[in-house]
């Protein structure tokens, strides 16, 4: 289902653009997947009302990790290839972060869609698994839009820490993108407009180690924070992850909410 071969042959030029990437470590792999599994993904790409759905002034999108609701193809790509021991030693070459951990519960991944309208405002990924004593550490995304063009927008954006600096990388088909998460990654997408009902889809998978990136003990919340341009966001976002920072303080079961995957045995 991976392209395992293009990923294998390239392993050392893909580990130099990961490291030196801007405005931090990325990269960017197109014709991920074979021809004939990305082609069934994306027929096989659920609709938007048949996922958990998440839509505030933070966000508008689907994110369902409940993988078994969908068709089988899913299952396979994620349990069978993107958490296989053979994906781990190649994404910890390419990265440098060894002793990677694949989650099994999906925390905050699996299948994710924008339609018309929908973003994912700029923001740091929250620092730790749900459930287990873990740091998050790498985001890996694989985009089934087949007919993507610059028009549709929803660009995944990477920005510097003075949010001065980006990149844009266009979700197209069976484009897939790593890039680091920590205290500095900041990152969203860009408005969806899909007048014509077409939805930006994409796997969204996330991989933890127990060790921190730096080597400190830290936890935050995802936090959001807005673009140079939006003033109003600017001043609302720092006062939302301060209340949501207190309330998880307060909470004693951390993330007791949270929609995770539970695999039938």
């Amino acid at each position: 289902m991976i392209n395992y071969r293009l990923l294998e042959d390239n392993l050392d030029v893909f580990a130099t653009q990961f490291k030196r990437a801007l405005p931090h470590s990325h990269l960017v792999i197109d014709n991920f997947l074979d021809a004939e599994s990305a082609i069934q993904a994306y027929h096989a790409f659920p609709k938007m009302e048949e996922m958990d759905t998440l839509r505030d002034f933070r966000q508008h999108k689907a994110q369902d990790p409940r993988i078994d609701k969908f068709d089988p193809v899913f299952h396979k790509i994620i349990f069978d290839h993107l958490h296989s021991p053979r994906m781990m030693a190649i994404l910890s070459k390419i990265t440098g972060i060894e002793s990677l951990i694949p989650d099994t519960k999906l925390y905050a991944s699996g299948l994710a869609q924008s339609c018309d309208g929908g973003f994912l405002n700029v923001h740091l990924d929250n620092s730790s698994h749900a459930k287990e004593d873990w740091y998050r550490r790498l985001n890996l995304l694989i985009y089934l839009n087949l007919k993507w063009t610059e028009e549709k927008g929803g660009h995944l954006e990477l920005w510097d820490q003075g949010m001065k600096n980006s990149a844009e990388i266009l979700p197209i088909f069976n484009r897939m993108t790593i890039f680091a998460t920590d205290k500095k990654s900041w990152h969203g997408h860009k408005r969806v407009n899909t007048p014509d009902g077409d939805t930006r889809k994409s796997i969204n998978i996330y991989y933890f180690t127990e060790a921190s990136p730096d080597g400190t003990t830290y936890h935050h919340v995802t936090s959001f924070r807005g673009r140079r341009e939006e003033v109003l966001k600017k001043i609302l976002y720092p006062v939302d992850n301060i209340i949501r920072s207190a309330v998880r303080q307060l909470r004693p079961n951390k993330d007791s909410h949270a929609v995770l995957y539970e695999r039938e045995k």
